[in-house]
């Protein structure tokens, strides 16, 4: 058995360590903790505004909220959001990734401009869209009915059937360059050998992406799911700035329920149960995600490409 002494420099490093993390540690205390205990402990009061007087109601707060039925329809239309945004982000980032993945021209270009609907401020996003949307202006419906494609304009953020998709079209196109960037990183690792190997055997451009770029792609999707979940989740202000929930509360998520609980309704006690069942189902999605992304990276993309490669077909 072998002892080794630790060094002074080793020991200089590590309390160098601690002293350079220990702001961002207070600063998450402070910032995220400490509210986060405060919130939880309101919810056990029937506070209507802060610095009222309240009492220590226990559980009744929660089950309140939880029978309300605008909570349980702004808790299932926010698992449709983020599902919805998830599959529609993916998809249209790997497309874009695996086109920027080639060679043509103007590719440069098109790599630095691709990020532009992630970097502008989302009032700008807002102020946008409804314009593009409108029913008497806009320049969809114009391009739609010179396409002979309508007969009379769509009013897609005023129509309850309509809202909701629209909305989530617009911040999928808001976010879906983020993960482009990130997936053209990932695909831009992957050794070109293997694509070589890979032809030399037969296989299709089909059966090397799905054996070879998304085996290497696997560990980063991981992560991105996970991130991307919590991200739509808590998206607040593209709704606000657009319906603010409406028509009819068919575009209010849960953001939206407990800032309309607590700021227009002033029941900041119903706002913080509600919060803290919205903590525990995103905690619920997040830690298996969380341990699923850690498998995927400790496997790494080369037993992600020794399993794809058993699949049958070209």
């Amino acid at each position: 058995m072998k002892f080794r002494l630790k060094t002074d420099y080793e020991s200089t490093d590590r309390r160098l360590g601690l002293l350079l993390v220990t702001p961002v540690v207070l600063l998450i205390v402070v910032i995220l903790l400490v509210p986060l205990f405060d919130a939880i402990s309101t919810s056990f009061t029937n506070l209507r505004v802060p610095g009222g007087e309240y009492e220590t109601v226990g559980l009744e707060q929660y089950g309140t909220i939880l029978g309300d039925p605008d909570f349980q329809s702004s808790l299932g239309r926010t698992v449709v959001w983020v599902l919805a945004n998830g599959v529609l982000q993916l998809v249209l980032a790997l497309i874009a990734a695996t086109a920027l993945n080639s060679s043509f021209r103007g590719l440069n270009m098109v790599r630095a401009w691709i990020i532009l609907p992630w970097v502008v401020p989302v009032a700008v996003i807002a102020i946008l869209w409804r314009w593009m949307l409108d029913a008497t202006s806009g320049g969809i419906n114009w391009a739609l009915d010179s396409l002979g494609l309508i007969s009379e304009p769509i009013v897609f953020l005023g129509d309850p059937d309509k809202a909701f998709p629209t909305l989530i079209a617009m911040n999928s196109w808001r976010f879906f360059p983020f993960l482009t960037v990130l997936l053209l990183a990932a695909m831009q690792t992957v050794p070109r050998s293997q694509f070589e190997a890979a032809s030399m055997d037969g296989a299709s451009a089909w059966r090397q992406f799905r054996t070879i770029t998304f085996a290497h792609l696997r560990p980063i999707l991981g992560i991105l799911g996970l991130v991307g979940t919590l991200w739509a989740a808590n998206i607040f202000d593209l709704i606000w700035l657009t319906t603010k929930g409406g028509p009819s509360g068919r575009t209010e998520t849960m953001p939206l329920f407990i800032y309309e609980t607590a700021f227009a309704t002033f029941n900041f006690s119903l706002a913080a149960a509600a919060s803290g069942i919205f903590l525990i189902v995103l905690m619920l999605i997040a830690i298996p995600l969380g341990m699923n992304a850690r498998a995927e990276l400790a496997r790494g993309p080369v037993d992600g490409i020794i399993r794809a490669a058993r699949g049958k077909g070209n």
